[in-house]
């Protein structure tokens, strides 16, 4: 036992030697590329210390799907003392001393489309990190997840243009930018938290970098101030440390791609990084805020900024982002790592991007100002964005054809193999909208009255027919188009310029449906423009004469497939053609009517063509309290832009102009309960042709209405005092009246009751006087149910139930422990205690030899003491119960079963 012990010891000893002296990982990340289908090379990405004897020839990967993989160490030098080749030794990283890069390389091919969290993990770690308790014994982890789906395609992660390991200083703000740029030029958005344990979650302990904390030695401790991370840019800022010491954090990337409309996140990486906080008396450059720019491919951003630093020191001007490595890219000048230069430093930048940079996702461009201060250089980072935008077609026509309007336009002058333009979309609006584009405001906004209208795919393929989807455009309205490229990523170039337009005019256009009158000679007029006769609309000379206009009816909205012919209007000459009608005999006040006028020529045997339909305008009418709600609809080839309200009171005889409004509803309000009033529509239209009057006005049919108080209250708010050892309940509740709900007359309530929940509402009372919101319930035998109260005004209306408030018993049932039959009068009969809200027992009393001697369901019980089986009082000792106890309750009957015992003493110790 004694030689166990000492084994046991030793192996602590040199266990606790091993750890001391196995210091390694510092900071670290794994990427990952996809090289097709469903393979993907990871590379781990290692900061270690290099006079560790824990050095890591190799590494093994997991990949997420079950299987690992040992990696060996490359890109470094071959070194046969540390690592025998093919493996190599780790990269020194420079201004960092006893550290190396080391890069951990392999290729995995997986078995199919799925979500795989691929991981490392080291259990050496370096010591005297601040923030991670022991972070000797604490085991090293990172980990980068990667979503194969046929909806991102071949995808790799982001990689980091800047290494994980940076310097702060003790009161001043400290800024660092992972660099991250991403191959597939998707979007990115950034976190920062805690380092991970071998499990993927916040290990613990962990002493946060962001709280202030004491600065004792040899304890982990925060280092104060507060750390943020901008989760567009990924600029971290920790403004500022208090404490000396090495504190790791982990900085997350996660990765977005568009998929159709929306945004749909395609994997993270997690890269765990150092920063070393020292003290000095250093003060941070400055550069000053730049903002985010646009540009048009094929120009060119050039300007120029000062880089100021207030001790005086050189500064160093280095670049990273997507603007850096794009083709061709972006240049600052001066800049360069180690090319320190004496301040203030005028920096110019210049980029003339090409369409081989178009895209949605904006370019990046960060500047890292960094100081030569020989303890502890401090830096500055200033991060913006330059999103790049290609030019729309050139030219657009809009030639009409028929009913159709033929649409041609130039080729997109951004068509990149990188980006391809894979073809155009087509909108378009009635008349001019005066609009053209600002300075990177693509595609075609909603807000420019443009609706879309189709799509064209294919770069070459630069033509569209608009037939408004096979129903026809209208003759007389002026149609107006604009076109614009759209790409492979969902960027679109500029709108094309506007192109107008309008059909021949070889057909009628309707221009009134009016209702002159309503009543008992319905009247309705119509009128309209007739074809204009010259070469480019209607050649009279081709199609002679005689020539005719045929009138045709249908009720409701919409043409009927059979409408009545009313008319015939002929004439020989197409100047005399007459353009209106006057229709007779209608019921107005019942439904729409609508029109189509036929034009033939040739003594009836060419038939031209008909015009477009239009109907009269309906109005709708529905009573409200002191008020009547008006609504129409119409069905006609102009806009209608705005509409008059004409209204005839009570008393008066005629119809005088009341309101306006742009909506296709109207509410009158502040009218007289039960009194008639009438009203009609007069709607103002246009074609937006400048060859047609500026404005069509058309009236509706004329309609009447009372209004009336349909409008109930509002809801009372119910509470209910509930007094359940006195067998009552008090219900309070509000007054609904002025509460915003359109009512103002409550006269009554009614009160509603159920015993138990979700039951049968129950009227159980209805209050007369308005100010009276109590009710009190006395005597009740359950005092357990829901209340709910509605409100009633003048008219009968009844508001919704209020709140539902629900209260419950308390059921008391209690048995004596001592029970005397022996004929004094004085507990004479064994009987529960007073008892409240039971309904019933089922209870069992027993003999010490556990015969059943009595039973009942009265819950009073009144057991005399004699055997249910013999009559005989029982003898005196202990005896036994079970009861079932029905409680009353809001559940309704609900059992609880008691049990127990009592001493029977009746001066009998025998039987009788």
């Amino acid at each position: 036992m004694l030689i166990k012990r000492i084994s046991f010891l030793l192996l602590l000893l040199f266990g606790g030697i091993a750890q001391l002296h196995a210091t390694h990982n510092i900071a670290g990340e794994i990427t990952v590329r996809c090289t097709g289908a469903n393979t993907y090379e990871a590379t781990i990405t290692t900061y270690t210390n290099s006079q560790s004897n824990a050095d890591r020839c190799s590494l093994t990967i997991n990949w997420g799907d079950g299987t690992t993989s040992e990696l060996d160490r490359t890109g470094g030098p071959l070194n046969p003392s540390v690592c025998p080749s093919p493996q190599t030794d780790g990269v020194p990283i420079p201004g960092y001393p006893n550290t190396k890069k080391n890069l951990y390389i392999g290729t995995h091919v997986y078995p199919g489309p799925g979500v795989y969290k691929i991981s490392m993990s080291d259990p050496n770690r370096v010591a005297g990190i601040d923030n991670i308790q022991n972070s000797v014994n604490t085991a090293f982890y990172i980990e980068t997840e990667i979503i194969i789906s046929p909806l991102f395609g071949c995808n790799s992660t982001p990689v980091f243009t800047s290494i994980p390991l940076d310097k702060a200083c003790v009161n001043h703000c400290f800024y660092h930018s992972p660099g991250a740029v991403d191959p597939d030029n998707d979007s990115l958005s950034y976190a920062i938290g805690p380092p991970l344990d071998t499990t993927g979650l916040p290990f613990s302990p962990f002493i946060a970098v962001m709280p202030d904390a004491p600065c004792t030695s040899n304890t982990p401790h925060g280092a104060g101030g507060v750390m943020t991370i901008d989760p567009v840019t990924g600029i971290m800022s920790w403004c500022s440390p208090t404490c000396q010491g090495k504190f790791n954090v982990d900085v997350i990337v996660y990765e977005w791609k568009k998929v159709g409309t929306s945004w749909v996140n395609a994997g993270y990486t997690i890269r765990e990084m150092q920063i070393d906080v020292a003290t000095c008396n250093n003060d941070n450059p400055d550069i000053p805020d730049l903002p985010d720019l646009c540009v048009d491919a094929g120009s060119t951003v050039n300007f120029n900024f000062t880089v100021t630093d207030q001790n005086n020191d050189a500064i160093e001007l280095t670049t990273y982002g997507t603007a850096f490595t794009a083709t061709p890219p972006a240049v600052l000048s001066p800049s360069g790592a180690n090319i320190y230069n004496q301040q203030p430093v005028v920096a110019n930048f210049s980029w003339s991007p090409t369409c081989d940079n178009v895209r949605l996702q904006p370019f990046t461009v960060t500047i890292k100002a960094r100081d030569d201060d020989p303890l502890v250089p401090l830096l500055d980072i200033e991060t913006f964005r330059i999103r790049v935008v290609s030019p729309g077609p050139v030219t657009l026509s809009a030639q009409p054809t028929g009913t159709s309007m033929q649409l041609n336009w130039s080729a997109n002058p951004c068509n990149a193999p990188s980006n391809p333009c894979l073809g155009y979309k087509i909108y378009r609006m009635v008349g001019p909208s005066g609009w053209n584009p600002v300075q990177c405001e693509t595609g075609v906004p909603a807000y420019t009255g443009y609706v879309y209208i189709g799509t064209v795919v294919g770069y070459n393929n630069l033509s569209f027919i608009d037939n408004n989807n096979g129903n026809g455009l209208i003759p007389g309205l002026t149609y107006c188009y604009r076109v614009h490229a759209y790409f492979v990523d969902g960027s679109e170039s500029y709108a094309s310029p506007e192109a107008c337009n309008e059909l021949k005019r070889d057909v009628p256009i309707i221009s009134h449906v009016d209702v002159v009158s309503t009543g008992l000679n319905d009247t309705m007029g119509v009128s309209w423009y007739n074809a204009v006769a010259d070469a480019q609309n209607f050649d009279t000379i081709a199609r002679p004469g005689p020539y005719q206009l045929k009138i045709y009816r249908s009720a409701g909205i919409t043409m009927a497939p059979n409408p009545t012919l009313l008319t015939t209007l002929s004439s020989p000459y197409f100047a005399a053609l007459p353009d209106t009608f006057t229709d007779f005999v209608l019921n107005t006040a019942g439904t729409h009517f609508c029109y189509r006028i036929a034009f033939i020529a040739g003594n009836g045997t060419d038939s031209i063509g008909s015009s477009q339909v239009a109907s009269s305008v309906f109005v709708t009418t529905s009573p409200a309290d002191n008020r009547v709600n008006l609504a129409w609809t119409e069905n006609v080839p102009w806009t209608n832009f705005r509409y008059e309200i004409y209204r005839k009171l009570p008393s008066a005889s005629v119809y005088t102009y009341l309101d306006t409004t742009s909506q296709q509803q109207y509410t009158d309000s502040g009218l007289v309960n039960g009194a008639n009033y009438c009203y009609y529509v007069r709607s103002l239209g246009t074609y937006n042709n400048i060859n047609f009057p500026d404005t069509l006005r058309n009236r509706s049919q004329r309609v009447c209405q009372s209004p009336q108080d349909l409008t109930p209250p509002c809801p009372p708010t119910l509470g209910v005092n509930s007094d359940c050892y006195n067998y009552s309940n008090q219900l309070i509740w509000t007054n609904p009246m002025n509460m915003n709900c359109g009512t103002d007359d409550v006269v009554a309530y009614n009160v509603y009751y159920t015993p138990t929940e979700n039951g049968t509402w129950q009227l159980i009372a209805t209050i007369t006087n308005p100010s009276d919101t109590t009710l009190l319930q006395q005597n009740l035998l359950s005092v357990a149910g829901c209340y709910a109260i509605t409100a009633l005004d003048t008219f009968n209306n009844q508001s919704a139930y209020s709140n539902i408030f629900c209260v419950d018993n308390c059921p008391v049932y209690e048995l004596p422990n001592v029970f005397t039959p022996n004929g004094d009068n004085l507990n004479d009969q064994f009987i529960p205690f007073p008892y409240r809200y039971i309904e019933s027992v089922d209870i069992k009393i027993y003999d010490r030899w556990g015969v059943l001697i009595f039973e009942t369901t009265d819950p009073d019980i009144n057991w005399n003491g004699r055997s249910a089986t013999n009559g005989r009082l029982c003898t005196d000792g202990v005896y036994y119960y079970a009861c079932t106890v029905n409680e009353i309750r809001l559940q309704g009957v609900v059992p609880r079963v008691i049990t127990g015992f009592f001493h029977l003493f009746g001066d009998n110790k025998k039987a009788e």
